[in-house]
């Protein structure tokens, strides 16, 4: 799935690049290019077509459901900001931060210590991964860049860690995507951040 992963977003470029397409449409479509194995990957985690194809026949397809629109949301963009166990929030808003809007933040300072994993005796189960964050982060100077950067990485909280939607964790807490947008645009979830 991963190479049909791959080939969505470079299609989708592709597309607005000879089409003369509005570059807004980097982040919201109302297209995408799906093959049946990534057709099948959207809608059950790929469960439903567990064949393997010698070619890779993509189709140009009308999205209904704007969360999918735009390379930012497709699963190859998702995947790669994220662990394979948990998404990556920092990471996908430092990607967001120096793809799109050409801003890439300051290299975190040296004696920053990664946030705990799951397996770790230390984490509470409990908490969402914004919790968990917001209990990790607390050095004043890291505070200036994680204003910007965390904003942009929880707008795609709902995307797990494969770019499949998500309403709740695993600990069964309901996924927090709110945030402010450049410190001046609030936004509840990822079609109010696309907009």
């Amino acid at each position: 799935a991963s190479m049909h992963m791959m080939l969505e977003p470079l299609l989708v470029f592709e597309t607005i690049l000879i089409e003369n397409r509005s570059i807004l449409e980097l982040i919201d479509s109302n297209f995408s290019y799906r093959s049946p194995l990534l057709d099948s990957w959207y809608l059950d985690g790929g469960q439903s077509n567990r064949r393997h194809a010698t070619s890779i026949p993509f189709d140009r397809v009308v999205l209904e459901d704007r969360r999918q629109g735009g390379v930012i949301t497709t699963a190859a963009v998702m995947t790669m900001t994220s662990k394979p166990t948990r998404t990556q929030p920092i990471t996908r808003g430092a990607w967001i931060a120096s793809v799109i809007f050409n801003n890439p933040p300051e290299p975190p300072p040296a004696d920053v210590p990664p946030l705990p994993e799951k397996e770790s005796g230390e984490v509470d189960e409990n908490l969402t991964l914004r919790e968990r964050f917001e209990a990790h982060r607390d050095k004043p100077e890291c505070a200036g860049c994680h204003i910007n950067i965390d904003p942009l990485g929880f707008a795609f909280e709902n995307y797990g860690p494969t770019g499949l939607w998500r309403e709740t964790y695993e600990n069964g807490r309901e996924v927090d995507s709110a945030g402010t947008l450049l410190r001046d645009y609030p936004f509840q979830n990822i079609l109010e951040f696309k907009d």
